[in-house]
């Protein structure tokens, strides 16, 4: 991990001229400069941005945040000696965002390094994300905000893995624009541990299939085909309606080359399909 790497990668996100890829590299800028003058993690001036220990990058990132609400409340924290021109960026929370920003940055780093090649195809999907769960520490006790960490970047790393698999696009629209694009878990994070990393318990689609998908107002039958919902048929008399759904219907989806989805697990999500 790099700082320009950084850059790049939310100048890949974030348009230049909406500002929002600025704001984060200036944040990560005062954190640095902040960390030059209290040492706190023995960084030795080394930018946030170029750490690859996972452990002390996820340390460093819930003392960011926790140190940003106390200054945010008016207390002494890690922020007090920030310049004044530059307090809003803790005040208005663009700190705690930018080392969001940046765990999301470590997860496609990741990916494009040793973590996907768990993923390269040539073991099951189960055993994928059993291995994963263990290079994210996912089933690992700890602190509350420590947990909460490492499932944002296990989260980060799964959108990463299923978006690579599918070619970067829907899987039933072929759109193909990253930022609106989302890994749908088939079975439910919170309530499938075993599969919450399987590279075959996800779909590549955009927001609103996503949506559809996730409230089983939409599913997929034995052979891939998009089945929609009575509730959705109901409106199928209004041309928004018959665009994004009708349309659809009865139609294969885009199946990645490796990794195709869970039929199993599939058939359990239509088993929950909204009436």
């Amino acid at each position: 991990m790099t700082l320009q790497g950084f850059q790049d990668y939310l100048y890949a996100v974030y348009e230049r001229k909406n500002g929002t890829a600025n704001s984060y590299i200036m944040a990560i800028n005062i954190i640095d400069n902040l960390f030059k003058n209290n040492d706190v993690f023995g960084l030795e001036g080394k930018s946030v941005a170029s750490i690859d220990d996972y452990g002390l990058l996820t340390r460093i990132a819930i003392f960011v945040c926790d140190e940003q609400r106390k200054y945010k409340k008016g207390g002494i924290s890690f922020f007090s000696n920030v310049n004044s021109n530059q307090s809003s960026y803790p005040g208005k929370g663009f700190c705690s965002a930018s080392i969001n920003q940046l765990l999301k940055y470590y997860t496609y780093c990741l990916a494009e390094s040793k973590g996907y090649d768990i993923a390269n195809g040539n073991a099951s999907g189960r055993s994928v994300s059993g291995e994963l769960a263990k290079l994210f520490k996912l089933d690992k006790k700890g602190s509350e905000k420590v947990v909460a960490a490492r499932i944002r970047i296990g989260q980060g790393y799964f959108r990463n893995m299923i978006l690579k698999n599918y070619g970067y696009q829907c899987c039933v629209t072929r759109l193909n624009v990253p930022v609106i694009l989302r890994a749908s878990h088939i079975s439910e994070w919170s309530k499938d541990k075993a599969n919450r990393m399987n590279p075959e318990n996800g779909l590549c689609l955009s927001a609103t299939y996503d949506a559809a998908f996730d409230k089983h107002l939409i599913s997929f039958d034995e052979d891939y085909r998009m089945i929609v919902s009575k509730s959705i048929r109901n409106f199928y008399t209004t041309d928004v309606t018959r665009e994004y759904f009708q349309k659809f219907e009865g139609e294969p989806i885009t199946l990645p080359s490796i990794y195709k989805p869970s039929k199993k697990l599939l058939e359990k999500h239509r088993e929950m399909m909204v009436e």
